[in-house]
């Protein structure tokens, strides 16, 4: 993360005490910073130590302000670039938190007593509250404030809003020796307004096509087609998605894995688009029943026709198709018996009406005759 701001240094030097009365009224004076200055003045050696910069510390030396009482302030403005820990599992709709890491690198705090300029200013027009102390763990000199940075002159991000500033002062003792650290943090959320429009809109289309394409005819050629390009569509937007985000192995966004999802949605039902047109091409004049299908006791061991005629159908919401029904078992004796021991009883056979009538004549005729 890169800011572009400005620290306010202030502290007592003794040595640079005079009497304005004495030196013709002078209250204040100004000396050049290093290098440019002709003798070095002392200066705390407060950086950031999770700075990422290639010089480490990339503030500017400003000049130094002295007044009569020994107060000398300085303002180095910089380019601070640090190390902050991004969590993008809810992005684009995500919040961050970083923080800045100031201390000396080589007083301790009975050289030097690091402290927030804004708890000086309480009751200051500007900090009535927010500035409030709590304390901070078990260090009673440890404290936090809910604000830790001058927003005065502040400009927004297109990117990013600023909710928040708080700040921690932490006090780590070592041997014999205390050493003073403050903390900056920093909490901003991410403005979603130009994501939702680039991102979370054609999301929300892609998925609406992504249905559709199963509501179209099984053997439809227009199908494949349309879930060809929401396929493209759906490996499009996922590079996107990757592209914009920060890299991160520990956490993956939501709408990333929404995507991929959405991926394998639309590849399967490309697939069985296809095995389904293939199949639905298929006619006996042109392709032979494989015998492993042909075999009675494949049908039996998987009830494969009642698995895709009534079960599939049912749960699809789809009109099972008309087959002849097996003839119920005919009663005999009040006996049900199965059709193939039928064949093992005597049957009548009566002479059809043509030889019953043909029969009547021939022996009419003869008693006639006689």
């Amino acid at each position: 993360m890169s800011i572009l701001a400005y620290i306010d240094f202030h502290w007592n030097d003794y040595k640079l005490r005079w009497d304005p009365k004495m030196f013709g009224g002078i209250k204040d004076v100004r000396f050049a910073g290093e290098p440019d200055a002709p003798f070095k003045l002392w200066r705390p050696d407060v950086l950031l130590f999770n700075s990422v910069s290639e010089a480490f510390d990339s503030t500017y030396s400003s000049r130094f302000i002295v007044n009569h009482d020994g107060e000398v302030q300085q303002n180095p403005p910089g380019i601070f670039r640090f190390i902050c820990k991004v969590d993008v599992t809810y992005y684009p709709f995500d919040t961050q938190t970083c923080f800045l890491k100031m201390g000396s690198w080589t007083y301790s705090g009975k050289h030097i007593n690091l402290d927030f300029m804004l708890t000086q200013m309480i009751g200051v027009k500007g900090h009535p509250v927010n500035a409030a102390i709590r304390p901070y763990g078990d260090n009673p000199e440890s404290y936090s404030v809910n604000e830790s940075i001058d927003l005065q002159v502040y400009l927004q991000n297109g990117e990013w809003d600023l909710m928040n500033t708080p700040g921690t002062r932490v006090v780590t003792v070592f041997g014999d020796a205390s050493y003073h650290e403050l903390y900056y943090y920093i909490h901003i959320r991410r403005r979603t307004l130009a994501y939702g429009i680039n991102l979370i809109i054609p999301s929300l289309v892609i998925s609406m096509m992504t249905v559709l394409g199963f509501t179209l005819p099984p053997d439809a050629c227009e199908k494949i087609t349309l879930e060809t390009t929401v396929l493209l569509s759906v490996i499009f937007f996922l590079q996107m998605v990757s592209n914009m985000s920060p890299p991160q192995s520990k956490s993956v966004p939501i709408l990333a894995a929404f995507f991929s999802c959405c991926l394998m949605v639309v590849a399967c039902s490309c697939v069985f688009t296809v095995l389904t047109i293939c199949l639905f091409s298929r006619k006996a004049e042109t392709h032979e029943m494989s015998p492993l299908v042909n075999l009675r006791f494949l049908f039996k061991a998987f009830q494969m026709r009642k698995v895709f005629v009534e079960w599939l159908p049912y749960i699809l919401m789809m009109r099972t198709p008309d087959h002849p029904r097996a003839p119920k078992p005919k009663v005999i004796d009040k006996t049900i018996l199965p059709i193939h021991r039928l064949s093992t009883f005597p049957v009548l056979t009566l002479p059809r009406p043509s030889e019953m009538n043909v029969a009547i004549k021939s022996s009419s005729r003869i008693e006639q005759g006689q």
